[in-house]
């Protein structure tokens, strides 16, 4: 049963998509052309992300109609309707914003309201599992910002790394089925199914999406994709500590490319005393197409690598808890490096060299 969610919302995904295309065409919605864009094609589609959240939503209610005994058992007390109500707001946030260009501050407003919903129906960071003392880091207090900021981080993260066909969707399937596989390894069956629900919402838009594109995401699929990605590991933690769980460790190597591309960004504006909200052209996309990769390679190489993150991220499962921090420690140390390596200050050559 846990696979129908992934087949009925590919099926979906892939129906809505090219209907959106259409509309998108009939109405000129296309994405807008900047000088950090890749592409050159200037009738593109941009509103990709309306089939990919229809088609999680609407999953995630015909399994609820038509599962309906099984669906009480897969609740197991978890509350659905925060998390699709605040994966709405955020994807109304970036549809206002693809369609009338929101203002920074208002989508932060929005996109903070939409974590505070989850948050306050229990689903928080609530411990660490650590290789010393009683094996269980307590959060306390700490886990409210550490969850808000969490929530809002990795949303806006998963909207910066969109640069490249095929990149944000492929790496947020690529964790969301990393997250399915941890809950059906450990009989959390509800959390799997709204995992798969998001990878075979991702899949059908992936069809249209991959190089040559023919639609992008947009801002609506992109932010809506962030927080989805965001407050899925929260429900390991929903019922408390109960054995292995992905936990902060495991959720940020999962998602370590978007996480350290939005913090490089972060850095790099501010070292250059511009505004954290200021756009470049420096995202690891595009370091990556300046060393003469192209596309297919860009998205090779990463999606290989999202499924290594992915695999420490899961070693939780099949390893002791303190061997696994140590792991994922080690993984997410060694990337942080090699972002920062990737965005050192290029070096002005000596007036001797140049002459």
């Amino acid at each position: 049963m846990l696979w129908l969610s992934l087949a009925i919302a590919v099926v979906l995904s892939t129906m809505f998509t090219p209907l959106i295309i259409a509309f998108c065409h009939k109405h000129q919605l296309y994405d807008r052309l900047n000088e950090r864009k890749v592409h050159s094609e200037s009738r593109m589609p941009r509103l990709g992300g309306v089939g990919i959240a229809f088609a999680f939503i609407l999953t995630i209610a015909i399994i609820r109609i038509f599962q309906v005994d099984q669906f009480h058992l897969l609740y197991n007390g978890y509350k659905v309707w925060p998390i699709v109500l605040g994966a709405s707001i955020v994807f109304l946030t970036g549809l206002l914003d693809d369609l009338i260009d929101l203002r920074a501050w208002m989508k932060l407003v929005l996109e903070s309201t939409a974590a505070l919903m989850v948050m306050l129906a229990g689903y928080r960071f609530k411990f660490l599992l650590v290789p010393f003392g009683t094996g269980v880091l307590d959060f306390g207090v700490f886990s409210y910002p550490l969850t808000f900021f969490w929530i809002v981080g990795i949303t806006n993260a998963m909207n910066l790394i969109d640069g490249i066909d095929g990149l944000a969707g492929g790496i947020s399937a690529l964790v969301a089925l990393a997250f399915a596989l941890f809950f059906m390894f450990t009989s959390n069956a509800l959390p799997a199914e709204v995992c798969l629900a998001l990878v075979g919402s991702i899949i059908g838009f992936l069809m249209f999406n991959l190089p040559p594109a023919k639609i992008f995401m947009g801002d609506s699929g992109s932010l809506f994709l962030g927080y989805v990605l965001a407050v899925v590991p929260l429900l390991s933690q929903y019922k408390g500590f109960h054995g292995p769980d992905i936990g902060v460790l495991s959720a940020a190597t999962a998602l370590s490319i978007p996480i350290l591309d939005t913090f490089m960004a972060i850095y790099r504006r501010a070292r250059a005393h511009k505004s954290c909200f200021s756009a470049d052209r420096k995202h690891l996309h595009h370091r990556l197409l300046d060393k003469g990769l192209r596309t297919p390679e860009i998205l090779l190489l990463l999606y290989s690598l999202t499924i290594v993150l992915g695999m420490i991220s899961l070693s939780v499962v099949f390893i002791p808890s303190s061997w696994s921090f140590v792991l994922n420690i080690v993984m997410f140390l060694a990337m942080f490096v090699y972002f920062l390596r990737l965005n050192q200050p290029e070096k002005l050559p000596d007036a001797q060299d140049s002459q």
